[in-house]
């Protein structure tokens, strides 16, 4: 992995990590995320009309990304309601990497280096302490924040399969990414008008659409960097890499939300940056 492809995705991680705190803080979380998908379709339209279409190959990737991140959207909204922020987040996200890894090798025939999985798994060890240390045990964590947590992991490693190899067979990474959130202001949106009274649900929308906004601009600055290191390098190291946004969600937590940072997170937070460090070597 080369050194800027390297440093894109660590800046990808912090935006991911500062738009899910503003999700979890963010009053309605289903109506800031109907905003969102929104407001980020409505902005890739004018690139749209410029940027080529992509291949017609990835075509049937570009509808199973839609359709597999709404249901990202949709788990991770319900998670962050039975769940505290430092479980959810680190579990959700801590899921992925090793399911990631796993199926790449299965269905890409992806290989990693010696030095590459002993990075992976100080990272994916890192994450995953953090849930212990936070709540002393997975299990203590109340059954559907688990539930929803893991769900959430499965449909990460599900696009990051899809969004890599949809990405590869686009002939333009950008176009495939923007077409992508074009799909998925759709979805959400329909499913908030349903589930919300229409007088709630307006009322609701004047009061988050500024923090709706924001999300939509990190999400897509961050996840079109992804999508087009996932073009430029192997997907695995790439999707474990970008969990380090459990790093950046650790510091959120606790400067911003003022919950507490022990001795033994120094050591997990220890474990991550050895695992940056490998993966960048």
């Amino acid at each position: 992995m080369s050194p800027l492809i390297f440093s894109a995705v660590l800046f990808a991680a912090l935006l991911h990590a500062c738009w899910n705190a503003l999700i979890k803080v963010s009053g309605d979380r289903l109506v800031v995320m109907a905003v969102t998908t929104s407001i980020s379709s409505i902005l890739v339209i004018p690139a749209l009309i410029y940027l080529p279409l992509p291949a017609v190959e990835s075509w049937p990737y570009l509808a199973a990304s839609a359709f597999v991140h709404t249901f990202y959207m949709l788990l991770l909204v319900k998670a962050y309601g039975f769940g505290d922020f430092a479980q959810v987040y680190p579990l959700s996200r801590g899921s992925a990497p090793m399911l990631t890894a796993i199926l790449s090798f299965f269905i890409l025939s992806e290989a990693m280096s010696a030095v590459e999985i002993a990075g992976m798994l100080l990272i994916v060890l890192g994450i995953f302490g953090l849930v212990l240390e936070r709540s002393a045990g997975v299990l203590q964590l109340s059954r559907p924040a688990l539930i929803y947590s893991l769900l959430t992991g499965l449909c990460i490693t599900g696009y990051s399969l899809v969004d890599g190899i949809g990405a590869r067979l686009s002939g333009n990474s950008t176009s495939f990414t923007l077409w992508m959130f074009f799909l998925d202001g759709f979805m959400v949106p329909i499913v908030a008008y349903r589930r919300r009274p229409r007088k709630i649900l307006i009322n609701t929308l004047k009061s988050v659409w500024k923090s709706g906004l924001v999300v939509s601009l990190l999400s897509m600055v961050g996840y079109a960097i992804i999508v087009w290191a996932f073009s430029q390098a192997r997907i695995a190291p790439v999707a474990v890499l970008r969990e380090t946004s459990v790093l950046f969600a650790m510091l959120i937590s606790v400067f911003l939300i003022k919950e507490a940072f022990s001795l033994l997170r120094v050591g997990i937070v220890l474990l991550i940056l050895g695992g940056i460090i490998l993966l960048g070597i």
